[in-house]
């Protein structure tokens, strides 16, 4: 018989959530700092307060990873990349923008005397800001691995290595399928026992005596799939074909012009390619006239203000004559102060006289003894104004360019739908008409393409299935393993699973190992009837039958000293009172019988379950923490706030009146 303990697992100790915004306590971010107590760690509190986040956070933590709801199980190398965009989004809304760069994880486990403390930031899964791999002998830490001056991603990468090895399950994605598809019953409530691939990959995991082999396993399982698929949609593609086949052979006959027809749409068809190319072009002109208008525009006002910088400093010297009210005042608001004449034309005319050396009203010279330096920016401002009347010039001709590219524009737009309309309209007497590119070979040419084309498919769904049938023969080898592997396991593996299972349900049942085409999975028997579809039995018997079998799993796998700490979100509502107690003692059964370990989230209504289980594991095995420590009741809940307030006192009390040593 195949000796019972097969990995070695996380024992948490201690987590630390800091800077999370969600876990708001009196308008004050709370850190959350918990030592996780062997047996059971429960957080309870009602809807809506942070209860699953916790439990996602922790895998977080572990594994860089929240998965997604909705997906199917994948194999374990898939989990991480196929998740990632769920998990860089799942935090945002629970921590806020100012809080991110501050908002992290700290955990700290071990296995046997190895111990791991590590720090993960929300919002970078795919490092570590901070990892210490020990041990302590006589209170002493003594380090195990050297993380000085290592990068995030060389921590985790670290990491990943070093807790593979000491679990001995050798590959950090197949602690990443147990960690969250096996040991975590989550909101997402996926079922092993009703999910061929989960069943499949745990089965291979569990019951492999060589990891290489359950690698092997699933990639075959995975390439047999693959191969079906292609084997089912070349297939499908053939019988499209012969569909169309079929279609333009009856259609054939009641269309005899079909030839003429299809001439004439050919023609028709290349016509509108020609007036769409011609559409694009005018369209492309239109669009670089607009342009050119643009950059005219700009390069005009760059001038202008470059003729403005000019003129301040040629004026310096008529400062005085400037600041004369008379003349101020007609450049400001463009009214000549002696006639009354108005316009932009009057501030330019005050302007020009003045650097032409002209007192603006009278033409008399200003200054005979003019500078070079002034000459030189008159011919400044007089090249300057060469140049703006240039470009507006320009101006002038791209605008009437463009309102005749606009009518050429409209007109093409036209001519283009109206031969747009004539080939609708052919079609519409004729639907069998297509672009086949067939030119003037006429149905019968296309009839034969389809059927060439209808062949190659039935040849590559052949071959895919052909393919896949080879790979049978490998499959069978490695699920044999699995199969003697059970056997002899079963006799340890399925005793604990009826165990649990009864200790629940109350009626005795039984699992199975089944092989249907290419998966192996389990069966749950209930009254010696097969249940193999999740209908067939009830939510709360399919919930806590499948969390039975997970625990029968963690039992199985662990070696002595190195339990699971399973994390469960309780299922909330699909438990009647008369079934609470009863979990409550599956669940204790569990931990005080088998040694494991329970991360839990509870809805205060499951309140039966929770005193059932408080009784049961007492102060000692069971820690209880009230979620109004980290953070408020909402305005609604605090209407009934006594009510939350009675439920955890009866728990407590609970907790101090052990029923059963």
């Amino acid at each position: 018989m195949e000796e019972q303990g097969k990995y070695n697992f996380i024992q948490l100790e201690r987590v630390i959530i800091r800077n999370f915004s969600l876990y708001k306590k009196e308008g004050q971010i709370y850190e959350i700092d918990e030592s996780i107590n062997d047996g059971v760690f429960c957080l309870a509190g009602a809807n809506g307060l942070g209860k699953t986040t916790f439990l996602n956070a922790i895998n977080y933590g572990l594994t860089g990873i929240v998965l997604a709801p909705g997906k199917e199980v994948l194999e374990p190398s898939e989990i991480k990349t196929t998740n990632k965009k769920y998990t860089d989004r799942y935090f945002e809304g629970r921590i806020k923008e100012s809080e991110k760069e501050c908002a992290e994880i700290e955990i700290v486990f071990h296995i046997d005397n190895n111990y791991f403390k590590l720090r993960r930031n929300f919002f970078e899964s795919d490092s570590l800001r901070f990892l210490e791999i020990f041990t302590k002998e006589n209170d002493t830490i003594k380090p195990l691995v050297d993380t000085t001056n290592k990068s995030p991603k060389q921590l985790n990468e670290i990491y990943q290595n070093e807790l593979a090895a000491k679990i001995e399950i050798k590959n950090f994605d197949y602690f990443v399928f147990l960690q969250l598809y096996v040991f975590t019953f989550d909101e997402n409530r996926r079922m092993i026992f009703w999910d061929d691939r989960a069943s499949s990959h745990a089965l291979s995991i569990a019951f492999n005596t060589d990891i290489k082999d359950s690698e092997e396993l699933i990639a075959t399982q995975r390439e047999i799939e693959k191969l079906d698929s292609y084997g089912r949609n070349y297939r499908w593609q053939a019988t499209q074909i012969e569909k169309k086949i079929k279609d333009l052979s009856v259609k054939q006959k009641e269309y005899p012009d079909m030839e003429k027809q299809q001439k004439e749409f050919d023609l028709v068809n290349q016509e509108l390619k020609d007036a769409a190319k011609i559409y694009e072009n005018t369209k492309i002109e239109y669009n670089t006239l607009l342009k050119n208008q643009s950059v005219l525009n700009s390069e005009i006002m760059y001038k202008k203000q470059e003729r403005a910088k000019l003129f301040s400093i040629y004026s310096e010297p008529r400062t005085k004559l400037l600041q004369n009210p008379y003349i101020s005042h007609s450049i400001e608001k463009k009214e000549c102060c002696i006639c009354g004449s108005k316009g932009d034309f009057i501030a330019e005319s005050i302007e020009n006289g003045l650097y032409k050396n002209c007192c603006p009203l009278c033409n008399t010279k200003i200054d005979d003894n003019q500078s070079e330096e002034q000459e030189r920016l008159i011919k400044s401002i007089e090249e300057n104004d060469k140049i703006i009347t240039a470009k507006t010039r320009a101006i002038e001709v791209i605008t009437k360019e463009i309102e005749w590219k606009r009518v050429q524009l409209e007109k093409t737009e036209f001519e283009y739908e109206k031969i747009q309309e004539r080939l609708n309209n052919l079609l519409e007497l004729n639907p069998l008409l297509s672009d086949n590119k067939t030119g003037n070979q006429g149905v019968d040419y296309l009839i034969e393409v389809y059927r060439k084309e209808r062949d190659e498919n039935i040849k590559l769904s052949k071959k895919s299935y052909n393919d896949r049938d080879k790979l049978y023969a490998k499959l069978q080898t490695l699920q044999d393993k699995i199969e003697n592997a059970y056997s002899e396991a079963k006799l340890v593996f399925v005793p604990i699973f009826k165990e649990l299972a009864k200790s629940f349900i109350g009626l005795d049942l039984d699992i199975d190992l089944k092989r249907e085409k290419h998966i192996q999975k389990l069966v749950l028997e209930l009254q010696s009837t097969a249940r193999t579809d999740s209908f067939q039995l009830s939510e709360s018997q399919r919930f806590f039958l499948d969390i039975a079998l997970r625990m029968s799993l963690a039992i199985y796998l662990s070696t002595p000293n190195n339990p699971v700490n399973m994390l469960i979100d309780t299922p909330e509502g699909s438990l009647d009172i008369a079934y609470e107690s009863r979990v409550g003692k599956m669940f204790a059964n569990f931990i005080s019988n088998y040694g494991q370990n329970i991360v839990m989230t509870a809805n205060i209504n499951a309140s039966q379950l929770l005193i059932s289980l408080a009784e049961l594991c007492g102060n000692e095995k069971m820690k209880f923490r009230r979620m109004l420590d980290w953070t408020d009741l909402t305005s609604i809940q605090k209407e009934v706030e006594s009510l939350f307030e009675k439920v955890y006192t009866n728990i407590e009390n609970a907790l101090n009146s052990k029923k059963y040593e």
